[in-house]
């Protein structure tokens, strides 16, 4: 890590790593912001960018080559799902849409977690989850249209948790190199 990177670096792995060209994005948490990673310069970089107010669960996405910031906004007992993009010339998070409020009703009261994953194509899906609940919804970047899967069931009485969207998106390479 070069000397130009503050140090300790408290990078937040809740939020995987997006790539857009030929750049790693990593969220980081203390200060909040992101370090990126130019994979063809070897260069590093980083950026505060200060994290939206009450924002209590995040993930980093990439969709169409554009920086997303996915988190649940939470203020008393109300939760809502709301997107940013980040503004690479002022890097500043702008708020792009939120969940319909009828749809974040689902949430009220309760703890939940939530997972994110995005597409070259502009989509974005979205697993939420508590103990009462499991929900896959997906967002369109371009249309601003929000879509709910059909419902998915937790079984009951059993230990294991059901997680229904976990992993990182990517872009398949013959060249790929590990």
């Amino acid at each position: 890590m070069p000397a130009s990177i503050k140090l300790p670096l408290s990078l937040n792995f809740r939020s995987q790593v997006v790539s857009v060209e030929n750049t790693l994005y990593f969220m980081r948490s203390d200060p909040e912001g992101i370090v990126s990673y130019d994979v063809a310069s070897g260069m590093w970089s980083q950026f505060e960018i200060p994290a939206p107010l009450h924002l209590n669960d995040q993930a980093l996405a990439e969709c169409s080559g554009r920086i997303m910031l996915v988190g649940l906004l939470t203020k008393n007992a109300a939760t809502c799902v709301c997107i940013w993009e980040l503004q690479r010339m002022t890097m500043l998070w702008k708020e792009v849409d939120r969940m319909p409020n009828l749809w974040c009703l689902e949430f009220y009261g309760k703890h939940v977690r939530m997972t994110c994953l995005g597409n070259k194509k502009g989509l974005l899906m979205l697993s939420l989850r508590s103990r009462q609940m499991n929900r896959l919804v997906t967002y369109d970047v371009a249309s601003g249209e929000w879509d709910k899967v059909p419902s998915c069931l937790v079984p009951s009485g059993g230990r294991k948790k059901q997680w229904i969207a976990c992993g990182t998106a990517f872009q398949p390479s013959p060249t790929a190199v590990a």
